[in-house]
């Protein structure tokens, strides 16, 4: 059986959610599959990078130049099915070519543009949109990755719940792990110029991630805390849609000069980051599933989530604080908590690790691979 897999968005050199997505799962796949009797394609725009460059013997590159930056996938992927058709095509987006093998599997990570329209750029909620209208019309296969996406599917878009394939995410366990080295933190956080003690935000700095309000939260926890409090809030990411917004109410903040925009961070830093932090702040108004705080647990760095989407299902309802994205009062509330409760702390810490030992990118090769092979869901 020939195998193709849609491995643009694994080779971007910087990823976020749905690239790291592609890229573990092909990493894990390959490992998976050495001589199982199919030959595997990686469909690509640019030479494959690093890691993703080794292939197996069984594993094949074909390069498809395309200038413009968008409809790869749509246009010259298409090309490359029509030209030499594969008997099953994987698509790790919500997006299919305009021509694909009968037998076609494409990820929907999460339909947040449909339910916060507010949170995308136009052109964004019309592509998505209209993508996944199509793809519901189709006979392809659908890997998401929550139980919450999964119903989303079924009620937003009417797909029939037999071609859904419900396959979590996982995480890079040999990375994210409880750190031993109190130095190697302590040099990470001098060269990025953070004191102690800090929480922390991971992921772009858009609408959708709700910002803002992360900021209101702090501003109010500074305002309980009092004056001399050395607190900072850290965020890693790059900017994103809304970010003007996002920027105008830093510098309208307070305490300001207590909060740190790292920018994009290589992904060596976030373990670090997260053991030295005294939680993670993850307020998002809609996730699919969640990477930040599942990499977090993993640190064993309690987490302070949204009470909506996904995020009590993947977090586990005793394995975080919960509270509403809406009311950053709830937010402050709990950033002090966990500053003057140690023993919450080390509960929250000790419950997170145990929870995303079960989010492993080996599980999900696993479960995504019989969905190609077998064309089961």
């Amino acid at each position: 059986m020939l195998i193709g897999i849609d491995a643009t968005r694994a080779n971007k050199p910087e990823k976020t959610g749905v690239e790291w997505y592609a890229w573990h799962l092909i990493q894990e796949m390959k490992k998976l599959t050495v001589n199982d009797g199919n030959s595997w394609v990686l469909y690509t725009r640019e030479p494959l990078r690093g890691e993703l460059s080794a292939l197996p013997e069984n594993w094949y590159e074909v390069r498809a130049g395309w200038p413009p930056r968008r409809l790869w996938t749509q246009v010259r992927l298409s090309w490359e099915m029509w030209r030499r058709p594969v008997d099953v095509l994987f698509v790790p987006a919500h997006v299919l070519p305009s021509i694909r093998p009968e037998k076609s599997v494409v990820t929907v990570h999460d339909v947040g543009f449909r339910r916060h329209p507010r949170l995308y750029q136009r052109a964004d909620i019309e592509y998505h949109e209209a993508s996944t209208r199509h793809l519901a019309k189709t006979d392809a296969r659908i890997i998401t990755v929550s139980e919450f996406s999964g119903k989303e599917l079924v009620e937003l878009y009417h797909v029939d719940p037999k071609r859904i394939a419900i396959i979590p995410n996982g995480i890079d366990h040999e990375r994210y792990k409880p750190a031993t080295d109190r130095s190697a933190i302590d040099a990470v956080l001098t060269r990025l110029q953070i004191p102690t003690p800090y929480f922390l935000t991971v992921g772009r700095l858009e609408a959708k991630k709700n910002i803002v309000n992360i900021v209101k939260a702090f501003n109010a926890f500074k305002v309980h805390r009092g004056l001399g409090d050395p607190t900072r809030l850290v965020f890693a990411g790059k900017p994103g849609y809304q970010y003007s917004v996002i920027k105008k109410a830093i510098e309208a903040s307070p305490y300001r000069d207590q909060i740190i925009e790292l920018g994009y961070t290589d992904e060596n830093d976030l373990p670090s980051l997260f053991s030295g932090a005294v939680g993670l702040i993850h307020l998002s108004w809609y996730e699919g599933f969640g990477i930040p705080p599942v990499q977090a647990m993993a640190c064993g760095c309690p987490v302070i989530a949204s009470s909506v989407a996904s995020l009590p299902e993947i977090i586990g309802a005793e394995n975080g604080l919960f509270v509403s994205p809406a009311e950053p009062d709830q937010a402050a509330r709990a950033m002090d908590r966990l500053l003057n409760e140690p023993a919450l702390r080390q509960s929250l810490s000790s419950k997170g690790m145990q929870r995303a030992a079960i989010y492993t990118w080996k599980s999900a090769a696993e479960k995504t691979i019989p969905v190609l092979t077998q064309w089961v869901v």
